[in-house]
Formats: structure tokens, sequence, C-alpha cells
């Protein structure tokens, strides 16, 4: 063994590089974070997966957040909180598990991303590797005016920004909605999503779906489809076309994070669930998840604290 033979690995890990090779076109990723790629998530099957199976449940998660609860000076109260997230999700064995964004509080640029990054993945490895993980970007992900230089950033650790992906015939979309919450940075890529959006949405498949679900890190609206744009809201020059798009097309239901509480409305039958934080709330619901029930002709979804988790799902 040559030196470099043993320099390579060492400085590739220390940035970040994941030192597992490259998997071919089609094959899935060995990378448990790599999975969303060619914009479609790997561990489903995109043929098998089209067509209903059976009832399911998934559990969705927002906002660890590490470094949040110290304004990026430790990570051990996140770490905590994930660690008693991942035996919940461990114990009940959801049909998958995702994460609706700001993985870090951190953003690209910043010091002490890397090491951020690299507890989320230490701890969110730990579930059981049978359930595939999800991760969806956030404002701290790629920066509150995204560019292509950190969408870049994050992709390398965590896969596409953007795809699709089949669970027993229902249809999940995954979206950057920082690029929606301010493109000026990206704009061509806000263009590209938004084209390949209405791809999906159009695709005769899709129209035989059970349910299709939006999953992004902002909600497009806390309560009303028309309210005033904030700071936690998508403004409503992109969201009125996004929402009659999602409502055409039958949307059953929109999961968001970033609010760091529970919220939760309607767009005619299509619902708007913003969900609390697994990390640091900001408000009176306390950090925990949703577990989310399919149905062939509907859904049921609750959130829990952390504390009060079921211990089986019916």
């Amino acid at each position: 063994m040559n030196r470099s033979t043993i320099v390579l690995p060492f400085i590739l890990c220390l940035l970040g590089t994941p030192l597992l090779q490259a998997d071919e076109p089609g094959e899935v990723a060995s990378n448990r974070f790599q999975q969303a790629r060619s914009r479609t998530f790997q561990a489903f099957d995109s043929q098998t997966e089209q067509t209903w199976d059976k009832p399911y449940f998934f559990m969705q998660l927002a906002d660890p957040q590490y470094g949040m609860f110290t304004g990026n000076q430790g990570l051990d109260q996140e770490k905590v909180l994930v660690e008693q997230a991942v035996e919940h999700i461990n114990r009940l064995q959801p049909k998958f598990v995702i994460v609706c964004g700001d993985l870090t509080n951190a953003t690209p640029n910043q010091a002490r991303y890397e090491a951020q990054v690299s507890q989320y993945q230490q701890d969110f490895s730990q579930i059981d590797p049978k359930i595939p993980l999800v991760c969806v970007c956030g404002n701290h992900d790629v920066g509150n005016r995204p560019t292509a230089e950190s969408i870049a950033r994050y992709t390398h650790h965590f896969g596409d920004d953007y795809f699709s992906f089949w669970v027993g015939g229902v249809f999940h979309i995954v979206l950057n909605s920082s690029l929606l919450k301010d493109p000026s940075g990206a704009p061509e890529q806000l263009q590209q999503q938004q084209n390949w959006l209405e791809r999906q949405l159009q695709h005769p498949r899709v129209k035989d779906a059970k349910h299709i679900f939006v999953f992004l890190h902002h909600p497009l609206f806390l309560e009303r489809a028309d309210e005033p744009d904030q700071y936690f809201n998508i403004p409503l020059e992109r969201r009125t076309p996004l929402i009659a798009l999602l409502k055409k097309a039958q949307v059953r239901a929109i999961f968001a994070g970033h609010y760091h509480r529970n919220a939760y409305g309607r767009a005619g039958e299509m619902e708007m669930i913003t969900t609390g934080p697994v990390g640091r709330p900001l408000g009176k619901d306390p950090s925990g998840l949703r577990i989310v029930q399919v149905q062939e002709t509907s859904i049921q979804h609750n959130y829990h604290a952390l504390d009060t988790v079921p211990a089986a799902i019916d």
C-alpha cells in the first residue's frame, strides 16, 4: 500500500466526501443519504410500488436543526431528542421516515456546517436499515437565498433537492421550498423545478395514484391559502399558482415543517399540514413527530410529543 492510498481516504473523510464508491446508474445507492438520485428515491422500486397493496403508515419529522439550542456551540440537546425519535422509529417500523428540512442549524457557508451534518448522519444512521430515510432540504440546509453552490453543497451530502417516488400506489413529491421562498439567487433552478413538477403531475400514471402527497420545508400557508406573506409561508406571488397546480392534480396533502410548531389549513380538499420540530420548539407544541396512516381512500395523521408516542400502530 503506497502513501497516496492511505492519505487520499483521510483527506476525503475530512472534506465530508462519502468514501463509498458511486453506484452505476439504475443501482440503489449503498449510502442511505444518497438514495435521492436522478430525481427519484431509489430505495423504492418505481414499478412495483405503483400498485396499491395494503394500508401503511409513515413517520414525518421536521427541524432536528442540530445546533439551534446553543447557537451552533453544541449539539447535545438535539442528539438526545433525535435518539429518542430513532428509538420510536425502530420500534414501530414505519414504511418510511421523512425529515422535512433544517437538518442542521448552520448553513453550508458557515464553519460548523460539516460537523452538524456529520452528527445528523451519525444519529440518523441508527434507524433500522430496512426503513428508508427520506431527507428534505430546508432554508438552513441551502440558505435563505439558495444558490447553485449552496444547493450543490447540500446534494453532496444528501442527494437531490427535489424528486418523486412511489410507495404502495401513492405518489410522493419532494420539493426545494427555499427556491419558492426566495429564488433570486437561483432563478434557473426554480424554473427547472417548476418544469419538472408540471411534467410529474401530468404523467398519465400519476392520475391513477391512490393519493398524491407533497413534502417540503416551508408551508405554502399556515391556515389560509390567501393569508398575507410572512416569514413562515411562501409568498403569494408563487404560492397562488402553485396551489392551483396542485389542486388541479388532486394532491391530497402537503406536509411541511419550518414553523417549529403545528399548524393546519386547507385549500379546497387539499390539506396543508405543518409539523412541529423534533428539535427545539418555538411554541406550545413540544418536540415530537407525526404518524401518518394511509388507507386506500383516506389518511389519518397525529402529532405526538416524544414522550407520548404510542407503543404500537394498529
